[in-house]
């Protein structure tokens, strides 16, 4: 004897397998869930220096981040205080990632101006 799913069974079964698939994904650092998460967009405010494509950003708390630009002239910015928008490089290492960005640097989308930077 065979019994027929209703809506609801049905339901409750997608809602169990789609549970059980995020559960796999989360145990799996290589899954591609993972890897969009940890390359969210961020922002990084401070006075921005350096010049020919060796740009970076001061914090207010001195930390440095060496930034690369796709498509933006950083050299309108320096000495200026930036709040710039992009993502960190995944990794610290020396060389180029698979879109031949440098790693190590904070890849910058857009940098909105607010100023000279305070001495």
């Amino acid at each position: 004897m065979t019994k027929k799913l209703g809506m609801r069974d049905t339901l409750l079964l997608a809602t169990l397998l789609l549970l059980g698939m995020l559960t796999a994904s989360a145990q799996n650092p290589s899954s591609p869930g993972t890897a969009a998460a940890s390359s969210k967009a961020t922002t990084l405010t401070g006075c921005l220096k350096g010049s020919t494509d060796q740009y970076y950003i001061v914090e207010q708390n001195g930390k440095r981040h060496t930034l690369q630009a796709k498509d933006q002239d950083l050299s309108t910015y320096v000495n200026h205080q930036v709040t710039v928008s992009g993502k960190a490089s995944p990794s610290r290492t020396a060389g180029s990632d698979a879109e031949g960005h440098r790693k190590g640097y904070f890849l910058v989308d857009s940098v909105s101006d607010q100023g000279a930077c305070k001495k």
